[in-house]
């Protein structure tokens, strides 16, 4: 038996979408091989293992840039019972620390897959759901060619084994069955060696009784992603020719090639000092700072170096510095600007910018994170759901929060939600633009009576903003250290809402 149209076309698919997610991922780990101008260069610098150099990675950043804003804060349904049961998945199967890792896999290779199955007893009974993270190196959602909203079909494969004794797996999961499929040895194209799998002493084809296809797809755009790093790989490519090569001229810098001049005009015969002998021209048993060597040239101050047969002697200049240094920074800001990233983001000492000047430097930024929130959060509620839906709890709505994707929290920000306020903006919509979660805000408005007690609290706020920009000012001249400033802040804080708190509940 050979394999499906389904099964070839879809390993097919995944086979070939494989290469980018491992260039995607080198190029996120720094794992990328220098690009050489020849053979003879790459030989050369791999004398000196340069071309092992750990890289200087900035490719990266595009990426953490966005992962690093990328916190949920609360998953909820509304329902008590439901969200204690989402409480017992999220600690069941680690996702405080899994879920992190799944954002940024997504975002580093455009694609990542979380699957939701049960754990089943020997007499069928759920104990519990499973929610694994999946690579797209390993699973593929294929999508319908007439509606590709719905899936078609998932593939999950894997090999086992290696040389002779490698065994390709594949299942393919649809909405009714799973089918298990095995191709013993190297998978060629030509060949179909497909073979239902049933090594386990289950059946190649099983019944999925809960209708669904449990992969859900994280993706940064459709209906596949691209890495948030994908325009970056030319600049940093180029980055890391310039850091080998700087790295093999630092040594001809330090120790500089030099060079002597042979006075083809002296008459050498007959002379001989101590410092050659013509019977062992390669004696190496003389060692030149050693006192009892023979030879009248001395590494010491002041001394007069007699060089025979020498017209003059030189050094040979390694290149400047600049060279290297001078493109880095260009490149630099290269990748900045074709992958849409601050450049603060790769460059955090550089002028000081006002917090108005920030958040416009961020807005495209910004927008992809908030972009990023959206897809992973509906992608995260469908997930939820079916493994609610599979422990028989049905018709509830599973709401993710994040973390604001931008957030006003200096002077300057508060001031202009004072300013928005007194404008006549209505004071939920001032506070939400600010980057205030709305359940917040809604807490804020339901424990307020009046207009003047939102007002003491914004300028509360803004009191607060200026101490912090203050406070950040002494630590960077040495008046403050950074504890000391946590400690401070965080009693203030504390102050600040226990006095809230103490008047609302008056």
């Amino acid at each position: 038996m050979t394999g499906t149209a389904d099964l070839v076309d879809a390993y097919a698919d995944l086979d070939e979408a494989r290469p980018g997610y491992a260039k995607a991922e080198a190029y996120f780990d720094g794992d990328v091989d220098e690009i050489f101008a020849s053979d003879k260069i790459a030989k050369m610098l791999a004398k000196s293992n340069l071309d092992e150099l750990d890289e200087i990675n900035f490719a990266r950043i595009p990426v953490t840039s966005v992962t690093d804003r990328l916190h949920i804060t609360a998953i909820t349904t509304g329902d008590d019972d439901a969200d204690e049961v989402i409480a017992d998945l999220i600690k069941r199967n680690q996702l405080t620390e899994e879920l992190p890792g799944l954002h940024v896999r997504a975002c580093s290779q455009g694609d990542a897959y979380l699957m939701v199955w049960p754990d089943h007893d020997d007499e069928g009974n759920i104990l519990g759901i499973n929610m694994f993270v999946n690579s797209a190196a390993t699973v593929r959602v294929i999508y319908d060619e007439e509606n590709p909203l719905v899936k078609k079909l998932a593939i999950k494969s894997w090999c086992v084994g290696s040389g002779k004794d490698q065994l390709i797996r594949a299942d393919l999961w649809y909405e009714d069955r799973i089918e298990r499929w095995a191709w013993q040895g190297r998978h060629r194209g030509k060949q179909d060696k497909w073979q239902p799998y049933t090594a386990d002493g289950q059946e190649a084809v099983l019944a999925n009784p809960y209708g669904v296809i449990p992969f859900f797809h994280y993706r940064t755009e459709r209906p596949y992603g691209r890495p948030e790093h994908y325009a970056a790989y030319g600049a940093q490519s180029l980055i890391n020719k310039l850091v080998v090569s700087h790295a093999s001229n630092i040594d001809f810098q330090s120790l500089p090639q030099r060079y002597g001049l042979i006075d083809p005009t002296v008459d050498q015969s007959g002379t001989q000092t101590a410092d050659g002998d013509p019977a062992f021209p390669y004696d190496d048993a003389a060692d030149p700072e050693d006192p009892l060597n023979p030879s009248q040239l001395r590494n010491d101050p002041g001394e007069l170096w007699l060089l025979q047969g020498l017209k003059g002697v030189g050094q040979f200049e390694a290149a400047n510095p600049d060279t290297y240094l001078k493109p880095f920074d260009r490149y630099v800001k290269a990748m900045a600007q074709v992958t849409s990233t601050p450049f603060q983001e790769f460059d955090s000492t550089g002028d000081a910018i006002s917090g108005e000047a920030r958040r416009e430097a961020r807005a495209s930024l910004t927008a992809r994170v908030q972009a990023r929130q959206r897809s992973f959060g509906a992608t995260h509620s469908d997930a939820f759901e079916c493994a609610l839906q599979m422990l028989g709890i049905d018709d509830v709505n599973v709401s993710v929060r994040w973390q604001p994707a931008d957030y006003r929290d200096d002077t300057e920000g508060w001031s202009t939600v004072d300013a928005k306020i007194k404008a006549g903006v209505p004071r939920e919509r001032a506070l939400i633009e600010a980057g205030c979660p709305p359940e917040l805000v809604e807490g804020w408005m339901s424990a307020l009576d009046d207009d003047a007690e939102l007002q003491r609290r914004v300028e509360l706020l803004t009191s607060i903003g200026t101490a912090v920009q203050a406070l950040g000012a002494g630590v960077q001249l040495g008046a403050i250290n950074e504890a000391q400033v946590a400690a401070l802040l965080e009693k203030v804080l504390g102050a600040a809402t226990d006095l809230g708190d103490s008047e609302v509940n008056r």
